[in-house]
């Protein structure tokens, strides 16, 4: 996801396709209307905001671990097939090499690991709204280590929005901690704000060490080293890797790979481009309401008034974070 170098990427820009960083300039082309951009934006949020119904599918009779891996060479086979047609370069030095690994690892194998585990306990659209808090964590390492960011006092309020919402999603599991079930529920709770904050760690990174990195050989090179990292981890944790066994678990790993992760980043580096930055993070808005949606009418979770209070504070939250002046 890459942002011309002068213009940072908005902190509400999503992570569950692994946020990026800035590179060169486009070669100017014809614009195209803005009615098609909002077409590709409603597109994208489909892809992404779907990726935690087919998570909670898919875990049903994957491991998590089996999942992501499965999820990640189908995307990465995409990935390679436009890096082909494109004759795009991958780099070859040493440095850039090293960053890719990084982020592989920070930006996607560790939050998707995280996210497929938890859907084990929590529903789809809990776990897409608790992800949403991405830019919360974005905005406060990134004006750690990046002097185009700061925090002022409104984005601080937002924070604190954001967090309260946390608290009021997860306040039934913690007064229940006491209990098993209680306890997993928070756990896994806490594992999707975890995931929230490796992505955050992961676009800071990338901003800071591969800001002129050609977009999808920043996309290709992450995806490649994640399918690395978590082949490792599904052998040393699972002792292998676990193919599908029910037809709906082979069109989750399908769906996971190749629209949430292959062609979802190809619409947001399109997206990224032509309409830029500001506007393609309106996508973050989408995600969560895409994941309770298709979680309420494709699997019968419920919602009830702690849900909606938490999912409220958290939007409110990420658009105070993102509000200018």
């Amino acid at each position: 996801m890459t942002p011309e170098p002068e213009r940072p990427v908005p902190a509400a820009l999503p992570a569950p396709a692994a946020t990026v960083s800035g590179g060169p300039r486009p070669v100017p082309e014809p614009p195209r209307p803005a009615a098609g951009y909002a077409v590709l934006l409603g597109s994208l949020a489909l892809m992404w905001g779907s990726s935690y119904l087919f998570i909670k599918i898919g875990v049903e009779t994957l491991p998590p671990l089996s999942l992501v891996l499965l999820r990640v060479l189908v995307g990465l086979a995409i990935l390679l097939v436009v890096v082909a047609a494109t004759r795009t370069p991958l780099p070859r030095d040493a440095r850039t090499i090293v960053h890719l690994a990084v982020l592989g690892a920070v930006n996607i194998a560790i939050p998707f690991w995280l996210i497929s585990a938890a859907e084990q306990h929590i529903s789809s659209g809990l776990a897409g709204i608790l992800q949403s808090t991405a830019p919360f964590f974005t905005l406060v390492i990134a004006a750690s280590f990046i002097h185009d960011e700061r925090i002022t006092p409104g984005r601080l309020a937002g924070i604190g929005l954001g967090f309260l919402g946390i608290l009021v999603l997860s306040a039934e599991n913690i007064a229940d901690f006491g209990s098993a079930l209680g306890m997993e529920r928070l756990l896994a709770e806490l594992a999707v704000v975890g995931a929230s904050l490796a992505y955050a760690i992961g676009n800071t990174y990338a901003r800071r060490n591969l800001r002129n990195t050609r977009p999808l050989v920043l996309s290709t090179g992450q995806v490649g080293w994640a399918a690395v990292w978590v082949a490792i981890l599904a052998f040393v944790v699972d002792g292998g890797v676990t193919l599908p066994a029910v037809p709906e678990a082979a069109f989750s790993v399908l769906w996971l790979g190749a629209i949430g992760t292959g062609f979802a980043y190809l619409v947001f580096f399109r997206l990224l481009t032509g309409w830029g930055p500001t506007r393609a993070s309106l996508v973050a808005y989408l995600l969560p309401v895409v994941a309770v949606i298709l979680g309420v009418v494709v699997l019968g979770e419920t919602v009830d008034a702690f849900f909606l209070a938490g999912a409220t504070l958290i939007v409110a939250g990420v658009w105070v974070v993102n509000r200018r002046g």
